[in-house]
């Protein structure tokens, strides 16, 4: 059986282009969802012909404390606290950082760190009482390496990652797992990302990137397994190689972005 089976999950960014591959394969494998995004589109997040099903659907703003609390309050309508919740919504904008607006990056923080950790916050006390559970922050390869004219995204990446780490020793003795997914470039929306003042080298070339459909597949074979850290696809696991072993190497290669 599969691990997802009969599992209540909260899924965020559930609109995005990983967001809805992750729909579409925990369906697949017969999870229970229950699904947020900003909003929903009459076509988003569809249900799928398969062993899973659709609990809810949760429009909700997480750049905000408001926008997280609606969110809460509306899974407790569905659920005391999903069995799974995968922080998975993102955004993302490019330039250095001295030319992006404040009130661009703020939010940028909001909704990459700040609102993992409200929701983490908010269910770990309920899965220590019953001693399961499992915490699922989809960081990115720019969580272990720093991305150059990304320093607002890297930095909310790392954070999620020493946030996975820390709440990993706290609650691992609780029966609870925590997991952080690390994916290279990953052909959604996000490479289309906003931009703001100096040039900053286009997006990565096609070979380069990963699909959402192997990086999804990867991701829920490591969650599954109840990995720590998951690194879907070569190229993210050749740069955590290559970080590991010469640093330098990756500071060339970071520059080497910036035109």
């Amino acid at each position: 059986m599969s691990y997802f089976a009969g599992k209540t999950i909260l899924l965020t960014g559930a609109c995005g282009g990983l967001g809805q591959e992750f729909s579409k394969q925990l369906l697949e494998q017969g999870a229970l969802l229950i699904l947020t995004d900003i909003k929903f589109g009459p076509d988003s997040a569809q249900d799928h012909p398969s062993r899973g099903r659709i609990l809810s659907k949760i429009s909700a703003d997480l750049s905000t404390r408001e926008g997280v609390e609606v969110l809460l309050a509306e899974v407790k309508k569905t659920t005391p606290c999903p069995d799974i919740i995968i922080n998975n919504a993102g955004i993302a904008h490019v330039g250095l950082f001295g030319e992006q607006p404040l009130d661009r990056w703020d939010k940028l923080m909001h909704v990459n760190l700040y609102a993992p950790m409200r929701i983490c916050q908010y269910f770990l006390p309920d899965m220590k009482l019953r001693a399961q559970g499992h915490i699922v922050n989809i960081s990115s390869i720019a969580g272990l390496v720093p991305l150059p004219g990304a320093a607002p995204y890297t930095a909310s990446k790392y954070g999620l990652t020493g946030f996975s780490d820390a709440i990993r020793e706290e609650y691992g003795r609780y029966g609870i797992s925590v997991s952080s997914v690390h994916p290279f470039f990953t052909r959604t929306a996000i490479l289309q990302s906003e931009r703001f003042g100096t040039a900053i080298r286009n997006e990565p070339p096609w070979f380069l990137t990963e699909s959402p459909e192997s990086v999804v597949k990867e991701a829920l074979l490591g969650i599954a397994a109840q990995q720590d850290y998951i690194l879907p696809g070569v190229a993210a696991k050749a740069i955590d190689i290559i970080r590991r072993l010469n640093p330098r190497l990756i500071s060339m290669i970071g520059r080497n972005m910036l035109q």
